[in-house]
């Protein structure tokens, strides 16, 4: 025993940066141990829950045409990370895609087979829809899946091409199944229901009122991520198959379309400088929803950077990527930022323009909206005093910022993206602004906090966020921990203080933990925010979209 713990402590002391506190440490290992304690053997035989047992009474008729009934192809029997194996002991899509990113630090071959498990023909539909959970397979999680892949294989030294090749080709099915099924209009603005953020707008997102379709501004910025993301995957490919050069082309057409509509398709509002979700009537009106919530931030998050031959090669066609490299930074949804010259030439592409950038970053680092001591909160602080309200159908519905726990009853009132502070979402942003930062050096700058007059470098601002996440598990200077709020026990016991709880979300106001409070699953994240400083610190570790 004594020699197996020798053994994990040197295994977690190569983890750690150089500058890993004790109480750091600490986060980091039981976050890990959380993750590790998630694996679970699940099963699940759609046909046979449909169809009943041989010689056993029939299942009800109402069974046949209920939930999952469109998923008989379905059987599961696998070992599985699952959110929370004590609160929420089944998976879930977008959850699964955050864990295998926090147990690749441990065990990348684990981590590679739950990203293709989902793909695999039991799991993902012969349309190409991945299983969202249990309860309703075909519900739409945020496509965070490619994403995770690359992340995945960065971590494990960027060069198992045949783990990326197998996802890329299942993952090129689903994105044709987001396309069809997800663009009702053919113009590259994405719905998608509530998208794993259950209660954010003032409607139930997956149930609009009064047959009107939801031009939503999340699920469009997702599909722009999930297009660069596919075109690094591709792109990467392609350095050992020539023939995956031309799906990095498609990948940057069909993102330059995407990227059009969000500058050209209505969600954004030039007044107040953000993304909503717009409701489309069938008479041609168009209701905008302007609830300042995460969602409208989600545009921030799709980069990618282009070296000077994919440049030359696309802007060769004389498409809709030549148009969008052709059209001023300033006016155009493309943030072109260009460095080096030659063949060492690159260029920074982002989903939104550099003014549009700046405006939605003073809203996303306003601490009287969206940034709080410990995170980027759900929903703005300002609706706390002014909530939002809207008449849909003749039914009236409003949204009010609520940094604990949910106060509607949607979605049974057990969750709440109304205001806390949710780790996966938080990963993302910090993701971004660093692989931002990286590329563009002192290039962009933004004021942060708004209104403090401190101009800061992205890279700095992504450090600090990552401060202010990891922060909910340090004590502070008077010795309590935020994430165990007023719970005296956890605070002061001795023999309660230092086992920490991993929150579902947590307070927006006070950091305070909250929902399930095992659910290490995404919230295990804090253990990658605090080996990502020595992977930052690192000039050999491989960038995501190198």
């Amino acid at each position: 025993m004594a020699a197996r713990e020798r053994e994990a402590d040197e295994f977690y002391d190569e983890l750690a940066p150089g500058d890993c506190t004790g109480d750091e440490r600490a986060i980091m290992r039981q976050a890990f141990a959380g993750a590790i304690w998630g694996k679970q053997y699940y099963g699940y035989d759609v046909a046979r829950w449909l169809d009943g047992d041989p010689g056993q009474p029939p299942p009800p008729a109402t069974r046949l045409d209920g939930r999952n009934s469109g998923w008989r192809h379905l059987l599961a029997r696998d070992i599985m990370s699952m959110p929370d194996p004590w609160e929420y002991p089944w998976f879930a899509a977008w959850d699964l895609g955050f864990q295998a990113v926090v147990l690749a630090h441990l065990d990348p071959a684990f981590a590679k087979y739950q990203l293709l498990l989902l793909c695999r023909e039991w799991m993902q539909s012969p349309a190409g829809a991945l299983p969202a959970y249990e309860w309703e397979f075909g519900d739409v999680n945020p496509p965070v899946h490619a994403w995770a892949a690359m992340k995945v294989w960065a971590i494990d030294g960027a060069g198992d091409h045949d783990f990326l090749e197998r996802v890329f080709l299942k993952l090129l099915v689903n994105f044709t199944w987001w396309v069809n099924r997800k663009d009702s209009q053919g113009m590259n603005v994405f719905e998608g229901g509530f998208l794993g953020l259950d209660n954010v707008s003032a409607i139930d997102r997956s149930k609009v009122p009064g047959g009107e379709t939801l031009a939503q501004s999340d699920a469009t910025g997702w599909m722009a991520f999930y297009c660069l993301t596919m075109l690094s995957m591709a792109a990467n490919l392609a350095r050992h198959e020539p023939a995956y050069e031309d799906l990095v082309l498609k990948f940057l057409e069909h993102f330059a379309a995407i990227a059009d509509a969000l500058e050209r398709g209505g969600l954004w509002d030039e007044d107040d400088g953000f993304y909503y979700d717009v409701l489309a009537g069938a008479d041609g009106s168009r209701t905008p929803l302007k609830v300042p919530s995460i969602a409208g931030l989600i545009p921030l998050l799709p980069t990618v950077v282009l070296d000077g031959r994919e440049i030359r090669r696309a802007s060769a066609l004389r498409k809709a990527f030549a148009r969008l490299h052709d059209r001023h930074p300033d006016e155009g949804a493309a943030n072109q930022l260009m460095r080096g010259g030659g063949a060492s030439e690159r260029m920074l592409l982002s989903a939104v323009g550099r003014e549009r950038m700046l405006r939605l970053l003073a809203h996303a680092f306003d601490e009287s909206e969206f940034l709080s001591p410990y995170g980027l909160r759900s929903v703005s602080a300002r609706l706390r005093d002014q909530p939002y309200t809207v008449t849909i159908a003749g039914v009236s519905a409003s949204v009010d910022y609520e940094p604990a726990e949910s106060t509607t009853p949607l979605f049974g009132g057990n969750s709440n993206w109304r205001g806390p502070v949710w780790m996966p979402l938080n990963y993302l942003f910090v993701d971004a602004l660093a692989r931002l930062g990286e590329q563009v050096g002192d290039g962009i700058v933004a004021e942060y906090p708004t209104g403090s007059g401190e101009q800061m470098t992205l890279t700095a601002i992504a450090a600090d966020l990552r401060r202010r996440l990891i922060a909910l598990w340090l004590p502070g200077e008077d010795g309590r921990r935020p994430v165990f709020g007023g719970v005296e026990r956890m605070q002061s016991d001795p023999r309660w203080r230092e086992n920490l709880l991993f929150y579902e979300y947590f307070n927006g106001d006070d950091g305070a933990g909250l929902g399930a409070s095992h659910q290490t699953g995404w919230t295990a994240l804090v253990a990658d925010l605090i080996v990502g400083r020595r992977m930052a610190a690192d000039p050999g570790a491989r960038s995501l979209y190198d």
